[in-house]
């Protein structure tokens, strides 16, 4: 298994490519479009904005449309997952990729930003009552597609899963034992 980490300057790669490779995968950092790969991942840190600007650059929106189009494996990891919807109210003008409907909303957190573990809520016995760590400021309030859900001041969606994209709010790469086996279910 070939797995093609895209590298769009707000990731923590060295993490996620240690985490994927634990996971028996192939790993290579991308920084422009390449489908010599089983699966593509993009990590996320920052601004949605930011992010977004980065997928125009070196036509890394339409490839992954089209890679995703094509039925192929793509994980989104915190912003790498925002950026999967149509807008956030971080950065009003950005438009995310559009995968999935609905918005990027402002969390209403006891402490911002939220930092560390909390457990999960699913109705799938694998993510149910399992801790996992969390950094940001910004989720979704909720999706047909949620997976798994948080509560942190307020319910978010955690985990966001459509045909052959999932996408984490949390880091799997940070999350131990349990987020490597998370990812390894995407991977396998």
């Amino acid at each position: 298994m070939k797995a093609g980490i895209i590298n769009l300057n707000s990731g923590n790669l060295l993490s996620i490519v240690s985490a994927v490779e634990k996971c028996g995968c192939e790993t290579r950092v991308i920084t422009k479009p390449d489908a010599n790969f089983d699966v593509l991942v993009m990590p996320g840190q920052g601004r949605f904005g930011f992010v977004c600007e980065q997928l125009n650059q070196n036509n890394w929106r339409e490839f992954i449309l089209d890679w995703i189009a094509q039925g192929k494996r793509f994980i989104g990891i915190c912003v790498g997952m925002q950026v999967l919807f149509e807008k956030s109210l971080e950065d009003e003008t950005a438009q995310g990729l559009a995968v999935f409907n609905g918005a990027i909303d402002k969390l209403k957190h006891p402490k911002t930003p939220m930092v560390g573990w909390a457990q999960l809520d699913s109705a799938d016995t694998f993510y149910q009552n399992q801790f996992v760590y969390f950094v940001n400021s910004y989720g979704l309030p909720a999706s047909d597609y949620c997976l798994a859900t948080v509560n942190y001041g307020e319910q978010f969606c955690a985990i966001v899963k459509k045909d052959n994209v999932t996408g984490f709010q949390f880091h799997p790469e940070k999350s131990g034992h349990y987020g490597l086996e998370v990812l390894q279910r995407c991977l396998a």
